[in-house]
């Protein structure tokens, strides 16, 4: 069955699955090839006739996860939107996905457990690496990352009541990169009023993982050498697998999991995101942040392996802050082993505080926030993986059939009984938040979060309220280990 939408470029035909209506690879902006590939984001063209809409748009292009070269297109920016059948008006649920801004792409998200749920769900595309946060005054506009995704939620604002949305009632939302960004876009001006509410998912470093333009240009300069180019005048013309090449090169050698990272230009980005949510300027908006408690265990899995794309060790810690924070932890975790104590630290310093630290400036500022962890764990403790990097995809979306993330559970059977249990629990809390404005159902059933109780809502097996999870190695955290 199709279905057909009038936006404002145009009539798109769509399909209709299990009840949702489904539309994939509609444009919000013109293709960002030719002379296009390093400027702003551009709107696209009307289209005359009907736009089939029932096929995903390629992806940025990226390394591929498997190892086999180069994959994606330039022309990439696109969303996909996931609506209840009735015509609404429904909250609105906008979803930036993750990859360390160098992978990954909207078309592994399903937004229709959400949609079946009475939410409007939209999974955006922008650009990535170096295509999108090459800082090259002169030669590439600033920012292109954040500027697609200011278009995006444009598109939003303009086209998703044709949906049955509510422009109104717009969540943010984002895992990894993804909340990473979507703590950015809090401080980014032109973003300002084009959402309500923010969910930040394990977002690393966030907050503070920007570069200044001192940081961008070394950046820049790096992938330049690895080009072979003295200036940055002839990368308009560079094909796009030699850029992505070079760009994973840099990428491999930098010392960090996030080498590409917008840049605080005076404009887009006047400051540092963590400053700007301090001064108060998302007070207005509520923000649910979390993270999930073994987050390193993603990275350590895929350092064994041959699928990793991202540079190495840690986005906050440098090598003498790591160690300080391993001989803190130490004493305080005795039953781990030395490589799990040290997991414990970059989880901490890459996620956990920083996402701490956002909530205090959060609630500092006036504005409302929530504070959960992921703590259901895939194994035991000492068998393999516990609550890694981006299982909260599975439980929040309630999607746990997925088929991108079945690798965090290689070489183990999946208690699918246990694991869908936890997911029903999350997956309900997010849609109370983003049609409520709380994620509990109630505000005594999970209070916001502030310094005197510290109130985490935990999701395990049964999910409870706690009081400052953690609170020794929290206190103990060291103060100059994560900025």
């Amino acid at each position: 069955m199709t279905h057909l939408v009038e936006t404002a470029h145009g009539t798109v035909r769509g399909m209709v699955l299990d009840g949702i209506r489904v539309f994939l690879g509609l444009p919000f902006a013109a293709p960002p090839v030719g002379r296009l590939r390093f400027t702003a984001p551009q709107p696209p063209e009307r289209w005359s006739g009907v736009l089939d809409a029932t096929n995903f748009a390629d992806r940025s292009p990226q390394p591929d996860l498997l190892g086999r070269g180069v994959v994606g297109d330039e022309d990439c920016l696109y969303v996909n939107v996931y609506a209840p059948s009735s015509p609404g008006p429904h909250p609105v649920l906008v979803w930036i996905h993750g990859g360390g801004g160098v992978t990954g792409a909207p078309h592994q998200f399903d937004g229709r457990a959400f949609a079946r749920d009475g939410v409007v769900v939209v999974t955006i595309a922008y650009r990535l690496g170096v295509l999108g946060m090459l800082y090259l005054p002169g030669v590439a506009d600033d920012n292109l990352s954040v500027l697609d995704q200011v278009a995006a939620l444009r598109w939003v604002r303009d086209n998703v009541g044709a949906f049955g949305g509510d422009p109104a009632r717009v969540t943010l939302a984002g895992q990894s990169n993804g909340g990473r960004t979507v703590g950015t876009l809090l401080a980014v001006p032109s973003a300002r009023g084009l959402f309500a509410q923010a969910v930040v998912q394990s977002g690393t470093g966030v907050g503070s993982v920007v570069h200044t333009p001192e940081e961008a240009g070394r950046v820049a300069d790096a992938v330049l050498s690895e080009l072979g180019l003295d200036t940055g005048a002839a990368l308009a013309d560079v094909p796009t697998k030699q850029i992505i090449e070079a760009q994973q090169r840099v990428a491999l050698t930098s010392g960090s999991l996030v080498t590409y990272r917008v840049v605080i230009d005076g404009t887009i980005l006047p400051r540092r995101p963590g400053d700007a949510i301090a001064a108060g300027e998302s007070a207005g908006i509520p923000v649910l942040i979390g993270t999930n408690r073994d987050e390193q265990d993603l990275f350590v899995m895929l350092a064994t392996g041959s699928a990793s794309v991202l540079g190495s060790g840690s986005t906050m810690l440098d090598a003498s802050a790591l160690a300080r924070a391993v001989e803190v932890y130490r004493p305080l975790l005795p039953d781990l082993s030395d490589d799990d104590v040290r997991s414990a630290a970059l989880t901490s310093g890459d996620w956990w505080i920083p996402a701490i630290r956002l909530a205090e400036a959060q609630h500092a500022a006036g504005g409302d926030v929530w504070m959960y962890r992921l703590d259901w764990r895939i194994a035991p403790r000492g068998r393999g993986m516990g609550a890694p990097h981006g299982l909260d995809l599975l439980l929040m979306f309630d999607d746990i059939g997925n088929p991108n993330w079945r690798f965090l559970f290689a070489g183990r059977k999946r208690d699918d009984g246990r694991l869908q249990a936890a997911a029903s629990v999350m997956h309900q809390a997010w849609v109370r938040f983003v049609a409520t404005g709380r994620p509990g159902a109630t505000e005594a059933e999970w209070p916001r979060y502030e310094p005197a109780a510290r109130s985490t809502m935990i999701f395990e097996d049964v999910s409870a309220l706690v009081a400052d999870p953690d609170s020794a190695l929290r206190v103990a955290w060291p103060a100059t280990a994560a900025q």
